[in-house]
């Protein structure tokens, strides 16, 4: 697999929009609290390891920090945390974040199958993703109209259309999301698969907060 920020780069270089942010070394205090401060506050503190996928089960992030003495003690429950729950993963980097504002979050996926080839997912994602089971599949290619129906076929798409009175949402950025990764799972076979979640969506825009990407062999 990708590191976090190596993915959001490759995310990136696709024009899907992630949060503004910086690796350091997990060892150097005072160039994490110098980022903290190039950043703006308030930010999310990630740990990066080969030997770690799921960092929240790791006790690998910390979210909402406020303040350089909030930033320094996330690094510290980080390293804490992380010798309880995953002692023998090695941390390579420290990824500092600007947090994001609140908005619908959704999941958006890609999948090499062996059978199939690649495909798309997308659903409501975060908390949510356990708790409604809303996803949807499409094996590529797509046609946007293609990604508009998968999208109209979720529990998601009602919440972009503004559910019950609330606002609509920007559909048009989700279906950019999609499509995007539509493209780097067809251009790039050495992609197996891709996992956005949560993509956060707004009135206007939607960016993708967390990235896995995981390679079938060797760099892209």
């Amino acid at each position: 697999a990708l590191f976090e920020h190596e993915a959001k780069e490759l995310l990136r270089a696709a024009g899907i929009i992630v949060p503004k942010g910086e690796i350091v070394d997990p060892r150097n205090e005072k160039e994490l609290l110098a980022v903290g401060e190039k950043l703006g506050f308030p930010l999310a503190l990630k740990a990066e390891s080969a030997e770690v996928l799921h960092k929240t089960q790791a006790g690998a992030v910390v979210l909402d920090n406020k303040n350089d003495k909030e930033l320094a003690l996330a690094a510290k429950h980080i390293r804490i945390s992380m010798s309880q729950r995953a002692p023998t993963a090695a941390v390579r980097w420290l990824l500092v974040e600007r947090m994001m504002p609140a908005g619908l979050e959704l999941l958006i996926g890609g999948l090499r199958d062996d059978q199939f080839g690649p495909s798309v997912a997308f659903g409501l994602g975060g908390v949510w993703v356990e708790a409604q089971k809303d996803v949807v599949f499409g094996i590529l290619p797509l046609t946007h109209g293609e990604i508009s129906d998968m999208i109209l076929q979720s529990r998601a798409g009602m919440f972009l259309k503004g559910f019950r009175g609330g606002p609509a949402l920007d559909q048009a950025a989700v279906l950019s999301i999609i499509d995007a990764v539509s493209r780097l799972m067809t251009d790039h076979p050495e992609v197996r698969e891709i996992d956005l979640n949560p993509v956060r969506c707004y009135a206007r825009g939607a960016a993708a907060l967390d990235a896995r990407v995981v390679l079938e062999r060797g760099p892209l």
